[in-house]
């Protein structure tokens, strides 16, 4: 087992659960397309017991709902939500968006 997943494995199972879902939701973003599975996901995820988590997945799954192809997502976001693109940015999800 590598190191990173020998220290998560001793994290307390809460802990650990809201570092999987932070990282599943970065994810959606990296993707070229967020489907329709993906927001069934999204939905399940939305009910996380972690208020920054439900928040991160609210604002993915709207961002999926409005433009759910990468291809030029910030751009449309920029013209018709810049608020959104505020948001992507004080979350740090904006780096995820461009990794």
């Amino acid at each position: 087992m590598r190191s990173c997943q020998l220290v998560r494995a001793q994290m307390p199972k809460e802990k650990r659960e809201v570092i999987e879902q932070e990282e599943e939701v970065f994810q959606y973003l990296r993707q070229s397309h967020i489907s329709n599975k993906n927001m069934a996901r999204l939905k399940e995820l939305a009910g996380s017991s972690n208020q920054q988590i439900a928040e991160q997945v609210a604002l993915v799954h709207e961002i999926a709902r409005i433009k759910p192809y990468k291809r030029k997502r910030l751009k449309v976001l920029a013209r018709t939500r810049k608020d959104f693109l505020d948001k992507l940015e004080d979350t740090g999800m904006i780096r995820a968006h461009n990794w």
